[in-house]
């Protein structure tokens, strides 16, 4: 065997071919974050039907096959572009629920009548810290949730993502409310609808307004009032 092929079957210069492997995968992942980025604004300004392979290609500034070397159609990219979304919200509630429990201790417990409306305002906050309000962000759910409507068949990656970030928004209010030693007189999932309703409306009626109306202005007022009525006291206390 020749020196050179001892050297190739003894590994040397394997690093190298590693430290290109690792470029080669850094870059594509780049190219993939870029293509769901431009996805995310086609699909909120166009809709997911409305917005082309061309266009999201255009604001990516890529070429089709650097968009079918990553996805196979606009489908493919859609169940993508829903998984990192939901990705990042759980992640959002998951770092609002550790600010919350930063906020009343690890134990919680029963805050007592007098400062209880001030301190369910700021489970409330955390909350709503949690759920991004931005443009795009409403955008985005809206165009995905009439997807979901208009094309049933192909949003089975949507209702799953949509129910695990339902989930988890009853998780957190589950929590919240054991922290403050009380507990829901209402079921959680019903509790949960309503909040992301108040939120989702408080969030649509500044969009409407236009700045500087704030975006959780009606959820801070509301949700409060939700929150206590569809609780009590832990009675184990």
């Amino acid at each position: 065997m020749a020196e050179g092929d001892r050297s190739l079957e003894d590994g040397v210069g394997a690093p190298d071919d590693v430290a290109r492997e690792r470029g080669r995968s850094a870059r594509r992942e780049a190219t993939r974050q870029r293509v769901l980025d431009a996805a995310r604004e086609v699909f909120a300004e166009r809709g997911v039907i409305g917005g082309t392979v061309e266009d999201i290609c255009d604001r990516a500034g890529f070429t089709r096959g650097a968009f079918y070397s990553n996805f196979a159609d606009k489908d493919d990219l859609l169940r993508a572009l829903i998984d990192r979304e939901h990705t990042r919200l759980v992640a959002h509630l998951d770092a609002g629920f550790a600010l919350l429990q930063g906020f009343l201790g690890a134990e919680g417990g029963d805050t007592g009548d007098a400062d209880a409306r001030a301190t369910m305002a700021e489970v409330v906050d955390r909350l709503l810290r949690a759920v991004p309000d931005d443009r795009h962000f409403l955008l985005i759910q809206t165009e995905l949730e009439i997807h979901a409507i208009r094309v049933p068949d192909t949003s089975r990656a949507f209702l799953e993502a949509d129910a695990t970030f339902r989930a988890r928004i009853a998780e957190f209010l589950e929590r919240g409310l054991r922290l403050l030693g009380r507990e829901p007189v209402a079921d959680v999932g019903d509790v949960t609808e309503a909040v992301i309703a108040i939120v989702d409306r408080s969030t649509r009626r500044a969009l409407l307004a236009g700045p500087p109306t704030d975006p959780d202005a009606l959820a801070r007022v509301m949700l409060p009032i939700l929150i206590a009525a569809a609780s009590r006291p832990r009675a184990d206390g």
